[in-house]
């Protein structure tokens, strides 16, 4: 009887990440609500899971990795008792390894999505973005390096 309401469960779970493309029922990346609730398990075919499933993930925690190195430069600048300016780039550091969570955050689940219908498009915004709040966070940390100088 119990495993009888499981198997049933599991047959409902799997059932709510079924999607229709093109008449086509085939499986989808699921929303992050299901995978937290239901968990979320992909087909081994050949080598995909090596060779991108995986790929992706290490790229996420190397993205990870670097925002919390950041946001350890951060909190470092700003116990540093270096006035105001050491202050100011600590929130600017901050921001950018915020930023840069968001960022590699949203680009795994997409990635995710794109890879389980054997799709790949390369990300042009998100290293746009990536630049972009870099140079602003460069260009701050210079004006303000050169504001009481001048």
């Amino acid at each position: 009887s119990s495993i009888q309401h499981r198997v049933m469960a599991e047959t409902e779970r799997s059932s709510l990440i079924l999607a229709t493309v093109g008449g086509d029922s085939r499986k989808s990346f699921p929303s992050l609500r299901t995978i937290l609730q239901d968990g979320y398990v992909l087909k081994n075919e050949g080598s995909t899971a090596r060779d991108h499933l995986l790929a992706n993930e290490r790229t996420y925690l190397a993205w990870m990795r670097t925002a919390l190195a950041l946001i350890g430069a951060s909190l470092a600048l700003l116990k540093w008792d270096g006035g105001a300016h050491a202050d100011a780039i600590g929130y600017i550091v901050a921001v950018v390894a915020l930023a840069m969570m968001a960022a590699s955050t949203d680009r795994y689940f997409t990635n995710m999505r794109h890879l389980e219908r054997g799709e790949f498009r390369p990300n042009t915004r998100g290293i746009i973005f990536i630049v972009l709040v870099v140079l602003c966070a460069i260009a701050s940390a210079f004006i303000l390096h050169f504001r009481d100088g001048l």
